[in-house]
């Protein structure tokens, strides 16, 4: 009888790990942890042990089943996204040598880390599939709307079946499925080029000072323990400190500029990435005209960003914090891998 089920989410910069037992109803343990990979990749296989140490704890002698999904193989401390997932598989084995470890595919299927291996593209950013799969099966018809740190997944539903566009990073980007925006890691002069200011109009400075997390921080969208990337100034994630990185989008500081003139800086980069999102949607939504879905399921770190953007753009709206918990709706793609994978191996052939 399978007992502990471990999913894993590893990006480059957050690893997420949900738990569940199978004979167990209820929301997953959940933990989040920020790790940038790129520059500290020799640490990955001690992290992940330790991470597994915490939420499986000391008293389990079993070792837990592990479901494994990724977007880390794209992380520029690699050559290639083979070299990526070989590396990330790898870095399971050297972790955790007594479990058995399942790769999840774009296809929707699980794999073993020797065919992972062999094949890295089918299982290279397969992350959002996973999640829509594990949404298809209480919304039929549904606009999967994810918004993470760092990107944002639009995954089209109908009839309980996936029927995205795109399955890698470039058909998905192409397609609108992918946007590379999101709530926390979001360079702001990658949003906007332009801030109100004074009355006018000012270019912004195109250089790493701030961040979305920094919009909304001092907006009171997200709190201190919310803001889990690193500053970009290495300074504090308080909302005057967030305030101090965002007047210096427009060369200014807290002593030059006012609290309005802040305000609206923070406002316009909310008010542009929702739209950035919802023209996204549209584009999706355009695709299926015929049988487009009429609501929204919103997940991720930045679920009030994706509820804003798919009201915008005329959606119902369902939040899949109301059914995973709240914790697993932020890391959804970790606890949707092993609810998958308890299905796959509880289910009689």
């Amino acid at each position: 009888m399978i007992t502990d089920i471990l999913g894993w989410d590893v990006g480059g910069a957050n690893i997420k790990v949900a738990r569940i037992d199978p004979r167990v109803p209820g929301a997953p343990a959940v933990i989040e942890q920020p790790f940038p990979l790129w520059r500290d990749f020799d640490r990955l296989p001690s992290m992940l042990a330790e991470l597994a140490g915490r939420i499986v704890g000391a008293a389990d002698v079993a070792p837990p089943v592990m479901a494994i999904t990724m977007t880390a193989e794209l992380a520029d401390c690699f050559a290639t996204k083979r070299e990526g997932v070989a590396f990330l598989v790898s870095a399971f084995a050297r972790a955790f040598p007594r479990s058995i470890r399942w790769v999840f595919a774009t296809d929707g299927t699980f794999r073993s880390a020797e065919d992972a291996r062999q094949q890295p593209h089918d299982v290279a950013a397969a992350n959002w599939m996973a999640t829509a799969m594990l949404v298809a099966r209480t919304h039929a018809d549904a606009l999967l709307v994810d918004v993470g740190s760092t990107t944002t997944d639009i995954v089209p539903i109908a009839g309980g079946r996936v029927v995205a566009a795109g399955r890698t990073d470039p058909a998905r980007l192409r397609s609108g499925e992918l946007v590379y925006t999101g709530v926390l890691r979001t360079p702001v002069c990658a949003v906007i080029r332009s801030v109100p200011l004074e009355g006018g109009r000012s270019r912004v400075a195109a250089e790493h000072f701030a961040i979305a997390a920094d919009a909304y921080r001092w907006l009171g969208k997200i709190q201190d323990g919310d803001y889990t990337c690193e500053t970009p100034d290495g300074r504090g994630r308080t909302a005057d400190a967030a305030g101090a990185r965002l007047a210096r989008m427009v060369c200014a500081d807290r002593e030059t500029i006012d609290v309005d003139d802040v305000t609206a800086i923070a406002v316009h980069v909310a008010d542009t990435q929702s739209r950035q999102i919802a023209h996204a949607i549209r584009q999706v939504l355009r695709r299926r005209a015929t049988v487009a879905p009429q609501a929204a399921v919103v997940a991720g770190a930045g679920a009030f960003l994706a509820r804003a953007a798919a009201e915008a753009a005329g959606l119902a709206v369902r939040d899949l914090a109301a059914e995973l918990g709240s914790a697993a709706a932020r890391a959804a793609p970790a606890a949707a891998v092993a609810h998958l994978l308890a299905d796959m191996l509880c289910t009689p052939p």
